[in-house]
């Protein structure tokens, strides 16, 4: 039987897809299955980026970091897990990527997020949700310590990098990966942990649902220009408590 050669479209996709697992491979470190981490290595080395990150998501209270390249990309995950603003911290619901070329130009935009991430050292963001049909699992996120767009390219290989990414979490997710530790899905830092817990106990002392209590426990931590994690740390060993606004007095 004769073989009926692929449009070239599809025959191009299918050699980006090899080189990219190829840039992955030599990024991977250690004996195990290929992980998150050499994901975002191989962004870093090969797509100009600076650092790259991917973290799980399942909602605005569930975002759980599982891999940064460098300590700037935790931190901007961090602030965008304080402050609700920036490219990664939307929800994605047409399944797009965020690309922001120049930070400083959507500073209205995300005023709290720009201002901290500009001032430690990031200029461009770029957010990619890894999202099959309607589950949104998590996003990588890229940025770069000068303004700059992604050339289409370079685009091209970062969507690629993204279904890779998707893929391997699925796999944790479902226990395929062979790797027994290798379950990015399961389980949670420290750190996060306590600010769930956190938020569960601002719940109660205010009284209000666990999205408000979340919502107040982001606004001090902003208002005080500090971590979620560490005004939750405090809220755990009881050096924090929030009391519920005072009800108005009614006239005489």
């Amino acid at each position: 039987m004769q073989e009926v050669e692929k449009p070239g479209g599809e025959r191009v996709a299918g050699e980006r897809k090899v080189r990219i697992w190829e840039w992955i491979a030599t990024a991977h470190e250690g004996n195990g299955p290929v992980s998150i981490a050499a994901v975002c290595r191989a962004a870093v080395r090969r797509l100009g980026v600076d650092g790259a990150s991917v973290t799980a998501t399942g909602g605005p209270m569930a975002r759980e970091p599982l891999f940064a390249s460098d300590r700037l990309s935790a931190r901007l995950e961090e602030l965008q897990f304080t402050t609700g603003e920036g490219p990664s911290a939307g929800d994605f619901r047409f399944g797009s990527p965020v690309l922001i070329p120049d930070l400083e130009s959507v500073a209205a935009r995300w005023p709290g997020f720009v201002s901290a991430a500009v001032a430690a050292g990031a200029r461009a963001m770029f957010a990619l949700p890894l999202q099959a049909g309607a589950i949104h699992v998590g996003v990588l996120s890229l940025y770069r310590a000068q303004p700059g767009s992604l050339a289409p390219g370079e685009l091209a290989d970062v969507l690629v990098l993204a279904d890779i990414a998707l893929q391997l979490m699925l796999d944790a997710a479902a226990g395929i990966s062979e790797l027994a530790e290798y379950r990015p899905l399961d389980g949670m830092s420290d750190a996060r942990a306590e600010v769930y817990q956190a938020t569960g106990m601002v719940s109660v002392q205010l009284g209000v649902s666990l999205e408000e209590a979340f919502a107040r426990l982001r606004a001090r931590a902003f208002a005080s220009s500090r971590a979620l994690a560490e005004v939750s740390d405090d809220i755990v060993n009881r050096l924090l408590r929030f009391d519920p606004d005072p009800k108005p007095e009614l006239p005489a």
